[in-house]
């Protein structure tokens, strides 16, 4: 007989991911449009850093699970492919 017990093994998940632009100026208005998002997050499942490095945003994210931070990854991409459609406007 096996016995199989549901504990949580991951205490948390952390990921990184860098978002890559063409230059400078379109990812500073990217950052800037999707960062207020962090400032206003009321999730106690996942926290997310955004940063801003040359042509290049960094989103590192801690979850507590993986569908927190799936949700969190698909959030952000949705929000920069936004920011780039209106840019291209």
């Amino acid at each position: 007989m096996i016995y199989v017990e549901n504990k949580n093994i991951l205490k948390s998940i952390d990921t990184e991911f860098v978002v890559d632009f063409d230059d400078e100026n379109e990812a500073e208005i990217v950052y800037n449009s999707i960062s207020p998002e962090i400032e206003y997050e009321d999730n106690d499942r996942s926290k997310a850093i955004i940063s801003l490095k040359d042509n290049s945003i960094v989103i590192n994210i801690k979850s507590k699970d993986i569908v927190s931070l799936r949700a969190s990854i698909n959030s952000y991409i949705r929000w920069i492919n936004l920011s780039i459609k209106i840019l291209k406007i």
